[in-house]
């Protein structure tokens, strides 16, 4: 104690003048800079410290003994094992005192004297930067056993071996960052310093040679790029170099575990620039899963070759060197768990087009062997021809007419549907009409007697109109109607049809507004067609619009075609019905406000009419309906 006193006395007096300088044996020598230095030597310094800190960081060196007051700490980054001492991580010393006395010595081969700086922290400072670290590294260890675990079911799913390659590789590199941030000695080997000193030296070449595999089977190096496949092989065999190197160093045959851990930097920047650039040339050669492995691995290659770099002392220890391998592992799990659903579709994709390509295959063998058979038969068939062609072509003859009796059949039967269905309805009115004139002559008023007469007329018109469209539609089925386009007064043919459509016009006082600029409009269309149009679709607007209501029709030309509207505040129709009148081939129909019937064929022959003279039909509904059609305008030479 007593040295220790003069010790500490001589420092008080050299305080302000040596303060964290190094001295030769002792304070009292003369003072070195880092030109001189020894690894063999002891170093003294003193280090001066506020009041408010309490703990001193001393990273780097090897073997450190801090007088603190009356207390000796020993600490330092060596370890004892077996025969020697071996490399372990950062020192930290707590202290309740303002000044210390430190002994200092670095033997270990990667030690440096510009590296290694002095610093200090509160405790509040120092707790907060632990709780820190652990709380990063936490996460970090977190996202990779997830993925690994995640990658590991996807493994046992698929049984794609890239997979497995991928966790072995996250796992390899967990480790290795559990052992360069101490975890690995401080909770999973702490009795074991020497093997946690080589550890390293056998999980980086495991961990490059899982992430080598991983890149073959998952970019399909040897259908895509097969010299960059040769070279990877090359590599693989190149890590036993170091993996052989650890071995001699295991068993103390040769200590070369610094010139290990350079031969692993030299083959891992070589092994992440070639991963990098083999990712390029196959999403170039078309492997569209690159993308995603080129994305995620490109961070996680530029800071794998950074921390390789710094290292081995080719750059400087700072926070980008230091973290940027972590901030790209990060990067890469989140990326390539995107890729990884991407190149798994793409995969059952594949096999479903192998399965695709094996039942083609099949097939084209099943076709070989008919085609073999008909060979085989090509005499017989020969001999047999001449005498079955006429029976063949009476066949052929026969189904032919066959088809066309089938058709003329389901003609006939339609026709008789809709004549029973359609023709019964007003015959029937009519002939009720009939028997009260007849029977009941003499009780009927004069008004009920005109009553009765517009009644019948009213439905022998609707039974004359359903005639002329059961005529005109089975012309039209049976492709016998004629096309003559030819000049056609628009104005003329509207007159007619609400002359024809008078009567009730009147019963159901619908009033009618006929717009100027229809007596302007010619057009060049079939007569007997366009007529149709009007009539029918002058028929349904009074049909479906209620007494005291009123029909508009409105025309005007639009480049070669002239636009002819007809507007109803009727009962208007849904857009369904619409549908099924402008896309079905069926007919459609439905009762109007005064349960008229139609045979549900008008409407569907317009559009045919329209359409066959080069027009088209338009239906909308709002307050009742609007039905605009366009026919061809009658252009004079």
């Amino acid at each position: 104690m007593k040295r220790l006193a003069i010790i500490i006395f001589v420092l008080l007096i050299f305080k302000s003048a040596y303060t964290q300088g190094l001295f030769l044996d002792s304070l009292l020598k003369q003072r070195i800079d880092s030109s001189e230095f020894n690894s063999e030597n002891w170093y003294w310094t003193s280090y001066a410290l506020e009041e408010e800190n309490s703990f001193v960081e001393i990273p780097g060196w090897s073997h450190i003994i801090v007088y603190d007051g009356d207390k000796v700490h020993r600490s330092g980054t060596l370890l004892q094992g077996k025969n020697k001492s071996y490399f372990s991580y950062k020192n930290i010393i707590q202290t309740e005192n303002d000044l210390l006395l430190i002994k200092l010595r670095g033997d270990h081969p990667l030690f440096e004297l510009e590296n290694s700086p002095i610093s200090h922290f509160t405790s509040a400072s120092w707790r907060m930067q632990e709780r820190q670290r652990l709380i990063t590294h936490g996460l970090f260890f977190g996202i990779l056993i997830v993925m690994a675990l995640y990658n590991l079911m996807i493994y046992m799913a698929v049984k794609d071996q890239s997979y497995l390659w991928y966790v072995l590789s996250i796992i390899g590199f967990g480790l290795y960052m559990a052992f360069y941030y101490g975890f690995s000695y401080e909770h999973f080997w702490p009795s074991k310093p020497y093997w946690n000193a080589y550890f390293f030296a056998l999980i980086i070449p495991l961990t490059n040679i899982s992430r080598i595999l991983f890149t073959k089977t998952y970019l399909h190096t040897d259908q895509y790029v097969p010299k960059w496949n040769t070279f990877f092989k090359v590599i693989l065999i190149l890590y036993l170099l170091p993996i052989l190197m650890w071995w001699v160093s295991w068993f103390e045959l040769r200590d070369w575990l610094v010139e290990t851990n350079y031969v692993i930097g030299l083959l891992g920047a070589v092994t992440m620039t070639a991963i990098t650039l083999t990712s390029i040339i196959v999403y170039k050669r078309g492997y569209k899963p690159a993308l995603w492995f080129l994305v995620a691995f490109a961070l996680f290659n530029i800071g794998g070759i950074l921390f390789i770099l710094r290292e081995l002392h080719y750059l400087s220890d700072n926070f980008l060197t230091r973290y940027i391998v972590q901030i790209g592992a990060v990067a890469q799990v989140v990326l390539f768990s995107l890729g990884l659903s991407d190149r798994l579709n793409r995969t059952r994709k594949m096999l479903a087009m192998e399965t695709i390509e094996k039942e083609k295959i099949a097939r084209e063998k099943e076709m070989e062997k008919k085609k073999l058979a008909e060979k085989q038969k090509d005499e017989l068939e020969t001999q047999v021809k001449e005498r079955t062609s006429e029976l063949e072509d009476i066949l052929r003859q026969l189904k032919i007419s066959e088809g066309e009796l089938r058709e003329l059949n389901q003609l006939k039967s339609k026709l008789f549907s809709i004549i029973s269905h359609e023709l019964k309805s007003p015959l029937t009115t009519v002939d009720s009409y009939l028997n009260l004139f007849i029977n009941h002559y003499n009780k009927l008023s004069p008004e009920e007697i005109s009553e009765l007469s517009d009644k019948t007329r009213f439905s022998l018109q609707n039974l004359t109109l359903l005639m002329d469209n059961l005529l005109l539609w089975s012309q039209l089925q049976q492709d016998s109607l004629s096309f003559n386009p030819i000049k056609v007064d628009l104005r003329k043919a509207i007159d007619k049809s609400i002359k024809l459509f008078s009567l009730m016009i009147e019963q159901k006082k619908i009033r009618i507004e006929i717009d100027a600029a229809i007596d302007e409009i010619v057009l060049q269309a079939d007569k007997d067609m366009t007529e149709f149009v009007v009539r029918n679709l002058i028929h349904n607007a009074i049909k479906f619009t209620p007494k005291n209501g009123r029909i508009k029709m409105s025309a005007k030309n639009e480049g070669k075609c002239s636009s002819i509207s007809i507007i109803d505040t009727g009962i208007g129709m849904t857009k369904d019905m619409i549908r099924q009148i402008l896309e079905q081939e069926e007919g459609f129909t439905r009762t109007g406000t005064e349960q008229e019937k139609g045979s549900g064929i008008g409407l569907l022959m317009c559009k045919d009419f329209i359409e066959k003279n080069g027009g088209k039909l338009e239906i909308s509904t709002d307050k009742g309906t609007n039905v605009t059609f366009y026919l061809p305008q009658h252009i004079p030479h």
